[in-house]
């Protein structure tokens, strides 16, 4: 019998289902460093699946599996797609990341003066995004955010406060982006957030109350950068009962003095 002579030319043949995997692995990639594009005001995913070129079921599965893994976060509210906490872990240099490392030691510091819940929110489009928190020893706690939750800005003391100090045309626009949205909250209106802005830029600091939780009160007060523009602030969150107005004053004392003490100006973008 004739041994048989492999051909040199010849290639082996690629494992169909490695290769769709990998084409898979590619397209994914393909659509997180679109939503990174798109960071700011988020990604609907028409456009996302359109830029990429696939079809709009496709990239929605491949979203779908980016925001289980955390690499993406998915707003039911707007559609639209932001960029997920987990990339922290992965060892993204996104500039958020820097905000809460620097600014943890301020919440620690004021989760001890105040014994209350301490936020940081970032701003992220129209949207606040809690990006980190540290719980004060009072007992009886106001647990009205959790890290990787999203607010319109203008609700909550925190959004509120970075809704105030933004340049007065991008208040008109989030006004109008979010006016569907406040009277979740509350029953708050545009009307009702616009008109407490005067008030948040006179005092340099927000309050809130029942806003998110019934029984719930928060101070929340700006983190500016170079250029005076809100990109993140600090909140101290309790019950309403510890929260009447000589002890919302000296907590913004506490909070603008202790965000005063950083130098946040390399935030000139987030």
């Amino acid at each position: 019998m004739e041994p048989q002579v492999k051909n040199a030319d010849s290639k082996p043949k690629p494992d169909s289902a490695a290769f769709s995997g990998v084409k898979s692995i590619h397209n994914a990639i393909r659509l997180l460093r679109a939503v990174v594009t798109r960071n700011e005001f988020g990604a609907g995913l028409n456009e996302l699946a359109k830029e990429v070129g696939l079809h709009v079921a496709t990239a929605r599965r491949m979203l779908k599996a980016l925001v289980q893994e955390g690499l993406l976060m998915y707003n039911a509210e707007t559609r639209l797609y932001h960029l997920g906490l987990e990339l922290n872990v992965l060892g993204s240099a996104a500039r958020q990341f820097r905000i809460r490392d620097q600014a943890r030691p301020i919440l620690e510091q004021l989760a001890q003066d105040t014994e209350d819940m301490v936020y940081l929110g970032l701003r992220s489009g129209n949207d606040v995004l809690v990006i980190d928190k540290v719980e004060g020893a009072f007992p009886i706690r106001a647990l009205t955010q959790e890290i990787g939750m999203r607010l319109p800005l203008g609700i909550g003391s925190g959004s509120l406060a970075i809704l105030a100090f933004s340049p007065d045309p991008e208040v008109k626009r989030i006004l109008r982006a979010n006016q569907r949205r406040f009277p979740k909250y509350n029953k708050r209106s545009a009307r009702w957030v616009k008109d407490q802005i005067p008030l948040v830029r006179e005092r340099g600091y927000a309050v809130s109350e029942g806003n998110i939780i019934a029984g719930a009160a928060a101070v929340g007060a700006p983190i500016l950068n170079a250029s005076g523009k809100a990109v993140a602030a600090i909140s101290v969150s309790a019950i309403a009962q510890r929260m009447d107005q000589a002890r919302q004053e000296r907590i913004a004392r506490l909070l603008m003095d202790e965000i005063a003490s950083v130098d946040w100006d390399y935030i000139d973008e987030t």
